[in-house]
């Protein structure tokens, strides 16, 4: 889809890209360095949802095997399809969501030993199909070697993490299907599965621990958080572990533009409930769902402050207070 002054949206000049087999990288650079075909892709604004969100025990729409996007490659350029978001929490950082059209993205599952953990999804028959694995550090709490192995062998899904941590599940699971040269560290936007996903900068530390919370670390790379824009144009911000930063307001709010922001407020390793509310003043996103936090005896906060902190900060966020296991149906985005 063209704009009225004749250049493509973000959207549908990555995915043309995509499809040319020209790659990404050189598209952008034949925009640089001169005349080209391809006109230079201007920023969609994003349009606050305006739908109430209504809890759902269920998905909106069913997966099935024809609601699956052909792959970005052989994509037929297409508008913004129709249908919602699932959300669930599983408990501290873990999350899942399923698409307008079914599939299935999990983001940092932390499952067995989670203490918080709902207990459907703590053993891997708790989920119906897993298409998309997105990891935002090593850490134990993120990635947690025996949760992912399992979910890796029994779905193959595909794997986007930071490039070390990308390595270091090859090196564990050989036949992981890490995209780690379609998207592998920050700054990087790819077509997954008809997802555009970004990789975005954290401001936190990484390292895998085989044997859990206690044992040497391995470095696996710098953390990071994801923008994923699904096929309706809902734009979701999981910022991983991270303290607050600029990069919120300079590159994730002005550019990026989310409609939900996820933010720890869990404070010790991560931002507190004050900071994650000034962060929603700086990313100005329409909803914003906590969450690392009541996991631990060390993690004692609820989310009454950070409530307050948003009405004191950023009063046109809406706070979404998710318990574990129920899902809620997002609005359409942009």
């Amino acid at each position: 889809m063209e704009n009225e002054d004749g250049t493509m949206s973000r959207r549908e000049f990555l995915r043309k890209a995509s499809a040319s087999g020209i790659g990404l990288s050189a598209a952008a650079l034949l925009v640089a360095c001169g005349p080209t075909s391809i006109p230079l892709p201007t920023e969609e604004k994003a349009v606050a949802p305006t739908a109430p969100i209504v809890p759902t025990g269920a998905p909106t729409q069913a997966p099935t095997a024809e609601s699956q996007p052909a792959a970005a490659s052989t994509a037929v350029p297409r508008t913004l399809t129709a249908g919602s978001v699932a959300i669930e929490w599983l408990g501290h950082g873990s999350f899942k969501f399923v698409s307008p059209t079914g599939l299935v993205v999990l983001v940092d599952p932390w499952l067995e030993t989670n203490p918080v953990c709902p207990a459907a999804y703590r053993t891997v028959e708790g989920f119906s199909k897993v298409d998309i694995v997105l990891f935002t550090h090593g850490h134990v709490d993120h990635f947690m070697l025996p949760d992912a192995t399992k979910i890796i062998e029994r779905f193959g899904p595909k794997v986007i993490a930071p490039w070390e941590l990308s390595f270091f599940i090859k090196s564990e699971m050989p036949k992981a299907d890490t995209l780690t040269f379609s998207l592998a560290n920050k700054g990087a936007t790819n077509l997954i599965a008809d997802l555009l996903i970004t990789m975005v900068g954290a401001d936190h530390s990484s390292g895998a621990q085989l044997t859990g919370f206690e044992g040497v670390n391995k470095y696996v790379g710098e953390p990071c958080g994801y923008i994923i824009e699904f096929e309706n144009g809902f734009r979701v911000y999981h910022s991983g572990d991270t303290g607050l930063m600029a990069d919120m307001g300079l590159i994730i709010g002005d550019y990026y533009a989310p409609d939900l922001a996820i933010l720890p407020i869990g404070g010790v390793f991560t931002m507190g409930p004050r900071e994650a509310a000034y962060a929603c003043k700086l990313i100005r996103p329409k909803y914003v769902i906590p969450e690392h936090f009541a996991t631990f005896p060390v993690l004692t906060q609820t989310t009454a402050e950070f409530v307050g902190y948003v009405k004191q900060f950023a009063p046109s966020t809406q706070v979404i207070e998710l318990t574990a296991g129920t899902p809620v149906t997002m609005p359409p985005g942009a």
